[in-house]
């Protein structure tokens, strides 16, 4: 008769694993949606700037975008705990845009982003 109660060891194998997955998913994910955006870029023929020589925005309705949870002010998501872009690791100040910062981000390649926008692979500065 097997014993269907889970061991010491069993449970954390079990956590290790599910941790490498959380680890490895936002990567994994940011990888797959931002070749998937530049291949769509390609086949359209359009250049990352804007009409004006300027980057443009992101469209908060954008694939890549809803794939993590971008929002374009922190304040209305509760995910965030106070968390935004000017303290995230992937974010660079490019300039102000009607009165507010934007600058770049490596999750959305040729757009910019609010500095007091948030999303789900929010990382740390160093």
């Amino acid at each position: 008769m097997m014993d269907n109660k889970m061991n010491r060891r069993g449970f954390f194998t079990t956590v290790a694993k599910i941790a490498g997955i959380a680890a490895i998913a936002p990567a994994a994910l940011n990888a797959v949606f931002s070749s998937e955006a530049n291949a769509q870029e390609k086949r359209r023929g359009s250049a990352p700037a804007a009409a004006g020589g300027g980057m443009p925005m992101v469209d908060p309705n954008d694939a890549v975008a809803k794939a993590v949870k971008y929002v374009e002010d922190f304040k209305k998501s509760a995910e965030s705990k106070g968390n935004h872009c000017v303290t995230c690791g992937f974010y660079a100040k490019k300039e102000v845009k009607a009165g507010k910062e934007v600058g770049t981000c490596t999750i959305f390649a040729g757009k910019l982003v609010y500095a007091n926008a948030w999303c789900a692979s929010w990382n740390k500065k160093a």
